[in-house]
């Protein structure tokens, strides 16, 4: 059985079950598969923002630490 599915599954001309779903019908009553496509790009684009933000904020805080570090080196060689 395993063989039989691996030559199915690697058929030519078979799609991908995204792009041959195009409505969804069910207990929540979802809605059509390019409603679906849309909220799913705009979550994985706020989750890549979230993390963007929390890089550039952590950025900011080393660059804050190395800016005080080389104020402190600076004043020990002018001494």
């Amino acid at each position: 059985m395993v063989g039989w599915l691996v030559k199915w599954g690697t058929k030519k001309g078979v799609k991908k079950v995204a792009e041959t779903i195009t409505s969804l019908k069910g207990k929540y009553n979802i809605g059509s598969a390019d409603k679906i496509k849309s909220k799913a790009a705009k979550s994985k684009l706020e989750s890549v923002k979230f993390n963007l933000e929390r890089t550039f904020s952590k950025v900011d805080k080393s660059l804050e630490k190395l800016k005080k570090t080389l104020k402190k080196q600076k004043k020990i060689l002018d001494d």
